[in-house]
């Protein structure tokens, strides 16, 4: 693994990489037989710059209800996925079922209504075992919930 790197140069036939080390500003070519690239994630400028981030000299820290999606702090906004503090795994799985919650919410929300959607903690694992595949579902009690049989 490269950590603090870029991906700079990929030869797919020859199966070498580049390698930026963002501290030393050296480069390194690489032979692989497998590469696994992970782009580059930030949040935008706007959002890193304001009160909702997380920053070691400010305050505001990223608290949401696990059922509503909804900040404890800052009412008019609702998170998914990987910035949420929710308890339970950051897959897509679960933001396929977070994301219809934050749409229902966020009217009623804009209203001064009560939030009626709540989530229920869904995520999924799947697992491969040789010539099969599980896929175990299951929510905040760790209760199964079986979308298809």
């Amino acid at each position: 693994m490269r950590y603090e790197s870029q991906l700079v140069e990929v030869d797919g036939d020859s199966r070498r990489a580049v390698i930026l080390d963002s501290k030393s500003g050296t480069k390194e070519s690489i032979d692989y037989d497998l590469l696994h690239a992970v782009p580059p994630q930030s949040a935008p400028a706007w959002l890193k710059d304001s009160a909702l981030a997380i920053l070691p000299a400010r305050s505001a820290t990223w608290q949401f209800d696990q059922y509503s999606l909804q900040s404890t702090r800052w009412p008019d906004v609702f998170a998914l996925g990987d910035v949420a503090n929710l308890p339970t795994s950051k897959t897509g799985a679960a933001i396929r079922k977070q994301a219809p919650m934050v749409v229902a919410n966020s009217s009623p929300r804009a209203r001064s209504e009560p939030l009626p959607a709540r989530y229920d903690g869904y995520t999924s694992c799947p697992r491969s075992p040789p010539h099969r595949m599980l896929l175990a579902e299951f929510d905040y009690q760790l209760k199964p919930t079986p979308s298809f049989r």
